[in-house]
């Protein structure tokens, strides 16, 4: 596993974050090409791939597994589409490249709500990933564990009086948060 992680998980379990790619999918010129009829995209499947600045997730996907895209630093999007009900922990842990994260409208179990740039368990509220450009939607009661981690760009956030949890690590390495408000 080729990373060079922040130390946010320092008291945990030790992980076995051996990287996990999938030979079937593909970096060509920085674009990930997954097929069309792929349903999962595994645990790390492509953590620590420095050079992914792109992906398009087809719309066969239903998981996206733990860390699987963790350390993809130079990630600039990801659009989740609506056929994706599960997706793992961390699986966006330090993208610190990410400017638009968005959810297809009619996705059953994730939402993108009043485009926040952030992926929202629908069900629970909680926010579980999130970026440089997010707004916190008034309606999430929880920002999940690591949802910022690491996204050393994002130099102010408004939380909203709905949060009432913010989950381990969700601001973990932001050095340059200065304002909360």
């Amino acid at each position: 596993y080729f990373s060079n992680k922040c130390e946010e998980d320092f008291d945990d379990e030790e992980e076995d974050e051996e990287e996990d790619e999938d030979p079937d999918f593909e970096i060509n010129d920085g674009v990930a090409i997954i097929p069309e009829g792929t349903t999962e995209i595994g645990d790390y499947a492509f953590g620590g791939c420095y050079s992914l600045e792109s992906v398009t997730i087809p719309e066969s996907v239903t998981d996206i597994g733990e860390k699987a895209f963790s350390d993809c630093r130079y990630l600039e999007s990801i659009a989740i589409p609506k056929s994706v009900t599960k997706i793992g922990d961390r699986a966006f842990l330090r993208c610190i490249s990410l400017e638009s994260i968005v959810v297809a409208d009619d996705n059953p179990a994730y939402d993108s709500r009043e485009c926040c740039n952030a992926i929202i368990e629908t069900e629970t509220n909680t926010l579980i990933a999130g970026c440089e450009t997010t707004i916190i939607p008034g309606t999430v009661t929880k920002i999940g564990r690591s949802a910022f981690n690491c996204i050393t760009l994002l130099e102010s956030i408004t939380i909203p009086e709905s949060v009432t949890e913010i989950g381990r690590c969700a601001f973990y390495g932001c050095t340059s948060l200065t304002t909360i408000t």
